[in-house]
């Protein structure tokens, strides 16, 4: 399965081209990832950061430009894509999805193709599956953001370096299209960045003087046409500051969040991460310390410690880096990390791939997939997205409101639990609707959302308005907020309907004091 072998400055590394036969596993395993990802991304509702990216796509051109200059710059390539697509095939949740679902399926392409390189073609097909089914992986192919296309973007630029620093003769337009790739990077998602480091690790590791220029020339290259998106991406950094207010920098949030999904998926990938690592250094180690010693060590020396370097570092780095700088400043999200995911399932290949009886390879990938099982159907039920329910919000409002009705949403919940998003995300089920509280509509702002007034400041918007719909956020085990509620009731209103749902409390509110004839008294 591998048609050539060449000798580069990995030295005892075997860098293999994938022949044909590997290429087509590659093509194979990325469309059942992308299946995979994409089969139930239509059933959870919407939440808070995709119903932005869905009204950040939703904006005239000059529109998004004016937001990005003010908010979510690192976003930016992505909204801007989403804004053609949206425009071609519409913003249902599973139409927004779908490309997060196609990025997993090319990531796990390329899983396939650098396992083959680095490791030969068992590697790369262990890896790919291990690529499919880690959680991180279908939970992020059905998600509206950017974190699967930024994944692919790292594990395909990784696989343009491995080609080259195994080249024995340089290409400058190669080397020119690194450059240009570790630029798309940051556009794509500005942290994927720190994918660099695992390459600056291996290239350094190399000590060829003549590699280390030409890399550091093409990194140079890819951060000067990067250096828009690091700027605002900088500038803007405030707009994280709620992270601070958050605990999600927690040992769980680090071992299991990050990729794993759930405590036994964790249990089951750390130890095979462990060791994975320890026993290529090891060896290394040992026999560099003792070169007549055991033979054992001497060929774990030979199995490619420096390939072993770059895919830990991948794995470990951009949280250390991260996590430190967290400490000064909030910035840790675990959904930032997706990058990393192919790291993770080639560091778990190639320990599998020492395994000579594929019987107890395939069992401990089982293993994986079995444990993984649970994240899955988890991420395809209704509440899955942060507890977002409202898609059922909308479908009440459409079930029951009635054309000029109001409508007032809970502004007091913290933006990702803000109800008025519900209008965002299903805007068909609001359209009739009169919104008593909008001062500016999403797309005529600076920000991600609408602005609004306090009801006290537009008492006269209900002058004629019978049917008030109040949506209220409810946190789980607490009782639905209050917000401008008494300031109905003061007017008039009374309340007939309740619809209690997951995290939401729909409120129907009725005039009692003849609004239809003018603006209601106190």
């Amino acid at each position: 399965m591998i048609t050539a072998v060449q000798h580069s400055p990995f030295h005892s590394d075997v860098i293999a081209r994938p022949d044909r036969r590997t290429k087509v596993t590659a093509l194979i395993l990325g469309a059942v990832g992308s299946i995979l990802a994409a089969t139930g991304s239509w059933i959870p509702s919407l939440w808070g950061d995709e119903v932005t990216s869905v009204l950040s796509a939703e904006r005239s051109l000059p529109s998004l430009f004016t937001m990005l200059g003010h908010v979510d710059a690192v976003h930016g390539t992505y909204y801007l894509f989403l804004h053609f697509w949206v425009g071609v095939f519409g913003a249902s949740p599973f139409s927004v999805r779908f490309p997060s679902a196609v990025a997993a399926g090319v990531m796990v392409a390329g899983v396939v193709l650098l396992g083959a390189r680095l490791g030969g073609p068992r590697m790369g097909l262990i890896a790919g599956v291990i690529a499919i089914v880690l959680p991180r992986t279908t939970y992020m192919g059905e998600e509206a953001r950017g974190y699967a296309m930024s994944a692919a973007c790292a594990v395909w630029l990784t696989l343009l370096l491995v080609k080259l620093v195994s080249d024995l003769t340089p290409r400058r337009h190669l080397w020119v299209l690194y450059g240009i790739g570790v630029a798309v990077c940051g556009y794509v998602f500005l942290f994927s960045l720190l994918v660099v480091v695992a390459h600056g690790a291996l290239v350094l590791s190399l000590r060829r003087r003549w590699l280390t220029k030409t890399w550091a020339r093409s990194l140079g290259l890819g951060l000067v046409l990067a250096l828009p998106v690091i700027i605002y991406g900088a500038s803007e950094r405030n707009q994280i500051a709620f992270l601070a207010d958050r605990s999600d920098a927690t040992f769980a949030d680090i071992t299991v969040g990050q990729w794993f999904g759930n405590d036994a998926t964790a249990i089951v990938a750390w130890p095979l991460i462990l060791t994975a690592i320890a026993i290529p250094l090891i060896g290394h180690l040992r026999a560099r310390l003792q070169p007549t010693g055991s033979s054992w060590f001497r060929a774990e020396a030979e199995r490619g410690p420096r390939f072993v370097l770059l895919i830990a570092t991948w794995l470990v780095a951009p949280t250390t880096i991260l996590i430190a700088v967290n400490a000064i400043h909030a910035i840790y999200s675990s959904r930032y990390l997706s990058f990393c995911v192919p790291a993770a399932a080639l560091v778990i290949a190639s320990l599998l791939t020492r395994i000579r009886r594929s019987w107890m390879a395939g069992a401990v990938v089982a293993a994986l997939a079995a444990t993984s099982a649970s994240s899955y159907l988890h991420d395809r039920t209704p509440y899955a997205k942060n507890g977002s329910d409202w898609a059922v919000d909308a479908a009440v409002i459409q079930a029951n409101a009635h054309s000029g009705d109001g409508v007032i949403f809970d502004e007091s919940a913290r933006p990702s639990k803000d109800p008025r998003l519900a209008m965002g995300g299903y805007p068909a089920a609001f359209a009739d609707l009169k919104d008593i509280e909008i001062k500016s509509p999403w797309y005529d702002t600076t920000g991600w959302r609408d602005t609004v007034y306090p009801l006290s400041d537009v008492t006269n918007r209900l002058a004629g308005v019978g049917t008030v719909w109040v949506i209220e956020y409810r946190a789980a085990g607490t009782a639905a907020d209050s917000y401008d509620q008494s300031e109905l009731a003061e007017l008039g209103y009374r309340v007939t309907k309740t619809f209690s749902e997951h995290s939401s409390v729909i409120f129907e509110w009725v005039d009692h004091h003849g609004s239809l004839d003018g603006i209601p008294r106190r």
